[in-house]
């Protein structure tokens, strides 16, 4: 009987776990679909701001009367990275598969490779503060608990400070290293240079012929106002794109450990059943040979 006690108790126990991975299945579900909401209103406007800072960029390029200002020389001349700011995303919490640990494996390959030096590191995320302290790196900035109304101060910050640094001279890039959100099992690690910005050199040919723009006052007015809400724009489909990976991870990690717990209950009440049944055999037995006796 007591091996029957054992396994109840563990029946129990793995019931609990169950009632409890379920329940944060649930939850990760719902902020998942308000976190995918959000980046895939994004997301058209991002790649339309890209499309247009790449247009004018190209426009001023292909144009030889027009002299490139400070911010179009940033992205037609860029400066050889010597140092760098990255911010680095990650989550608050575990139980989300392998999400945090695909992004810091990204994050250390990025370091090993790296010939710049990270002058400014920010980090989104407790995993991400604490894979900074155990390489003995000292983050600018941390953004720990946020929620995901506060992406845009976020944003705003980073962007504004970066942008400061690079007009000054301070670093030569800025880079953010976070996971790309594909469906919710499945995301990619990326890493991605926010400015300079890469141009598509054919996309841009194509463009300065196929299209022919009315830029008033001059390009590069226009380019100094995108520029700012170009980089505000990337930065928060970043930290979308990581929320909504984040909670698609979690939500297929619970879902799965959910159907294991189902798995071990089935297999634990299986044993429970035979350890019963031998027991009632003996029994039988020994009231059978007592009454032949």
């Amino acid at each position: 009987m007591a091996g029957l006690q054992d396994i109840r108790r563990r029946i129990r126990s793995v019931k609990n776990t169950q009632q409890v991975t379920k329940a944060m299945k649930m939850i990760s579900a719902v902020k998942l679909r308000k976190s995918q909401e959000r980046l895939v209103a994004l997301r058209p406007y991002a790649g339309k701001m890209m499309e247009v800072v790449r247009r004018v960029v190209g426009r001023i390029k292909g144009d030889a009367e027009i002299q490139p200002g400070p911010a179009a020389q940033a992205f037609l001349s860029p400066r050889e990275e010597k140092r760098i700011r990255v911010v680095l995303v990650a989550s608050d919490k575990g139980l989300c598969g392998g999400f945090n640990a695909n992004v810091l494996k990204a994050a250390n390959a990025f370091v090993a490779e790296c010939p710049a030096e990270i002058v400014h590191l920010d980090v989104v995320g407790k995993r991400a503060a604490e894979w900074a302290r155990k390489r003995n790196m000292t983050p600018a900035g941390e953004y720990l608990g946020l929620p995901l109304t506060g992406f845009q101060r976020v944003v705003t910050e980073i962007s504004a400070s970066a942008a400061a640094q690079y007009h000054a001279g301070e670093i030569d890039a800025l880079y953010v290293i976070y996971n790309y959100f594909n469906s919710a099992v499945a995301q990619t690690p990326t890493v991605f240079r926010v400015f300079p910005m890469e141009l598509d050199r054919r996309a841009e040919g194509r463009d300065a012929v196929e299209v022919s723009h009315l830029l008033e006052p001059d390009p590069n007015a226009v380019l100094e106002t995108l520029l700012p809400r170009f980089v505000e724009t990337e930065l928060l489909r970043n930290l979308l794109e990581s929320s909504a990976s984040e909670h698609g991870a979690r939500m297929a990690a619970m879902d799965k450990a959910s159907s294991n717990a189902g798995d071990m209950i089935a297999k634990l009440t299986l044993t429970m059943n035979k350890i019963r049944q031998a027991s009632i055999t003996n029994q039988i037995i020994e009231i059978v040979s007592g009454a032949n006796a």
